[in-house]
C-alpha cells in the first residue's frame, strides 16, 4: 500500500512542479513578447511587428505539433540495419571477406612455395 502511495505523491508533486513552471514560462513569453513588441514597433513600425511575432509564433507552434505527432515507438533505423546486416554495412562485408579470401589464398600459396 506504501508503495502506491509514494507513486502518487511522487506523480502529484512533479504534475506540480512541472505545472508551476509551464504557468513561468507563458508569463515570460508574454513580457519577452511586449518588449520585443515594443523594441520593434520603435524600429519597422506597427504592420510589420505584428507579422513578425505572428511568423514567429505560427512557426514555433508548428515546429510543435509536428514534435507531438511522432511516436516514440518507432524503432530507429540505424539499430535495424546493423541487426539485419551483421556487423556492418554490405561494402565492408565485401571488404572483409575479400580480405580473409586473399589472407588464405596468402597461406596456402606460400605453404605451396615452402613445400
Amino acid at each position: 500500500m506504501f508503495g502506491i502511495q509514494k507513486k502518487v505523491a511522487t506523480t502529484a508533486k512533479r504534475a506540480g512542479l512541472l505545472s508551476g513552471g509551464l504557468l513561468l514560462c507563458i508569463i515570460g513569453t508574454g513580457f519577452l513578447t511586449v518588449a520585443g513588441w515594443l523594441a520593434l514597433l520603435q524600429l519597422v513600425g506597427a504592420q510589420l511587428t505584428a507579422a513578425i511575432f505572428a511568423g514567429l509564433y505560427l512557426g514555433i507552434g508548428l515546429i510543435l505539433v509536428g514534435l507531438s505527432t511522432q511516436s516514440g515507438d518507432e524503432p530507429d533505423m540505424r539499430d535495424a540495419a546493423t541487426a539485419t546486416h551483421g556487423e556492418g554495412p554490405p561494402i565492408v562485408q565485401a571488404f572483409m571477406y575479400g580480405l580473409q579470401a586473399g589472407a588464405r589464398a596468402d597461406r596456402t600459396g606460400s605453404a605451396r612455395a615452402h613445400s
